[in-house]
């Protein structure tokens, strides 16, 4: 076999293509499958709706970046539009457009996945070896002292100045040069991401690649010789060209806890189970105002987490409580997170070199859904619970006193109406916040849930297989297993729980 990637908007189409094992999605989870399948001597094909976007064609400018890069162009939304759903649609997928952040599943949360549901190969004991691995595959390492800005400097401060416990994080950089891009995919592929490592191995083993490819139903899931439709899209992503089969004997999805979900649900496969259980992180970006140059956009945009918060073995979810890591975007999408229009948003803008970021990220329970209509119209169910706002508020109160204590003049929340804190009293102010729907800029970047492992059908979507119930050898090998919130980032989760996945499957194919 002869591997390769190959873009369907530039060269013709095949009318049909057959091969063992199918992979749909080029992301952390598919890669990684992909991979490993390739390598033990299989035959794989993997569909990528994206296309690959390398090297010089990285171009740091937010438009066309966005456009490119991202699903829905970045806009996602969740159905009242308070969420902003970040999505990769980019040969490797969510490795080419996040911060690096290293976070594997905490023990705690293995633990209960372990024993409330019944997922014994989560084990912290039989799980390990997999985040070691995955850990490997992202030459992870902590972040230097020399890449940890003025910004990241300045909640480090601030947290240290309060006695809160945190850390300078990890990531999965190797000669990274500061840009501070990430989010637009960094031009000299300093990210040792699934397009840098596991779809190049995949290739090197034979594994053929189609970019815009968009899989759109599959079909005979239930027998020994699947159907997928895929629609070939323009060299833009915009539009539909043509269609083609894909004849697989295994399909492994692994496009997102959405996107996965979607393509099951348009396809009438799976259980009751998919679509729900959906956790979408919702996180909201404050920012600290200096009257001091802070320039958070030089070196690494995210590298200091504010940890004292976090629980990582709560009874009923696992991963709860919430963290502060401090951030930056590129101006595009800070303007975005401004609650200011018109004058006074480019007033605001004026002061960009002298912003201090932060996201506050809380864990979320499973409680949205995604819905397919009949004229196949996506639609992503989502109300925040009280117990988000809650904890919500209080990353709100702690990472403005954090900032104050470093020296910033005021601390804006980005809400309708805006908060701006002055003081550590002021901050007291949060626990007023609403968060009603449409009032606050959060976004999401770590959609997981949906088609949910567990033990028994009745439980959930797939077997602890990855086995989409109901079906023969059809799987999900990404965040959509998942039952509650893995960890704050969900880059290192994904590749080690794909490394188990793919290894048990190899065991009986």
């Amino acid at each position: 076999m002869t591997g390769g990637i190959t873009d369907l908007s530039k060269q013709p189409s095949p009318e049909a293509i057959t091969t063992e094992i199918c992979v749909i999605g080029s992301g952390c989870g598919g890669a990684t499958a992909a991979r490993l399948l390739a390598e033990a001597g299989h035959e794989v094909v993997v569909l990528e709706e994206g296309r690959d976007l390398i090297g010089p064609e990285r171009t740091q400018r937010d438009r066309a970046m966005y456009d490119q890069l991202y699903m829905d162009r970045a806009g996602r939304a969740s159905h009242d539009l308070s969420v902003d759903i970040l999505q990769g649609r980019v040969l490797g997928g969510g490795g080419v457009i996040n911060t690096c952040d290293v976070v594997p599943i905490p023990e705690g949360v293995l633990h209960h996945w372990a024993t409330k549901y019944g997922l014994e190969d989560f084990a912290p004991e039989r799980f390990n070896q997999f985040t070691d691995d995955a850990l490997g595959d992202l030459s992870a390492s902590r972040i230097p002292e020399s890449l940890v800005n003025t910004a990241n400097n300045k909640l480090r401060q601030g947290a240290e100045g309060l006695g809160l416990r945190g850390e300078v994080m990890m990531h999965n950089r190797v000669g990274c040069r500061g840009l501070g891009t990430c989010m637009l995919g960094c031009p000299v592929h300093a990210k040792r991401n699934p397009r840098m490592v596991a779809l190049p191995k995949a290739i090197e083993a034979g594994a053929r690649i189609y970019t815009r490819a968009r899989a759109v139903k599959i079909d005979k899931a239930s027998q020994e010789l699947k159907e997928i439709t895929v629609h070939t899209l323009d060299p833009r992503g915009y539009h539909e060209q043509s269609e083609l089969k894909v004849r697989a004997k295994i399909v492994i999805v692994a496009a997102n806890a959405i996107a996965s979900a979607q393509l099951l649900l348009r396809s009438g496969v799976g259980n009751v189970h998919v679509g729900k259980n959906l956790m979408l992180q919702p996180q909201l970006a404050i920012i600290g105002m200096f009257d001091e140059r802070i320039a958070a956009f030089d070196g690494v945009p995210q590298s200091y987490a504010v940890t004292e918060f976090e629980e990582e073995d709560n009874v009923e979810f696992g991963l709860w409580g919430y963290r502060i890591e401090g951030i930056m975007g590129t101006p595009g999408i800070v303007s975005t997170m401004l609650p200011f229009s018109g004058v006074a948003g480019m007033e605001n803008m004026t002061q960009y070199d002298r912003m201090a970021p932060s996201l506050l990220l809380a864990p979320d329970a499973p409680s949205g859904r995604v819905e397919v209509a009949r004229d196949g119209r996506l639609t992503i169910h989502y109300e925040q619970r009280d117990d988000h706002r809650a904890r919500l508020r209080q990353a709100v109160e702690m990472a403005a006193k954090a900032y104050l204590e470093a020296g910033a003049r005021e601390v804006l929340v980005p809400t309708r109406p805006p908060l701006v804190i002055r003081s550590a009293r002021e901050a007291k102010k949060s626990q007023e916040l609403t968060f009603a729907p449409a009032t606050a800029p959060m976004i999401s970047a770590h959609q997981q849930g949906t088609v949910r492992f567990a033990a028994s059908e009745h439980d959930g979507g797939a077997d602890p297989n990855g086995q989409v119930y109901g079906t023969r050898d059809v799987y999900v090998f990404d965040s959509s297993g998942y039952p509650t919130s893995a960890a704050s980032h969900t880059m290192t989760p994904i590749i080690a729980s794909s490394r188990m996945l793919t290894t048990k499957l190899l065991t009986r194919i």
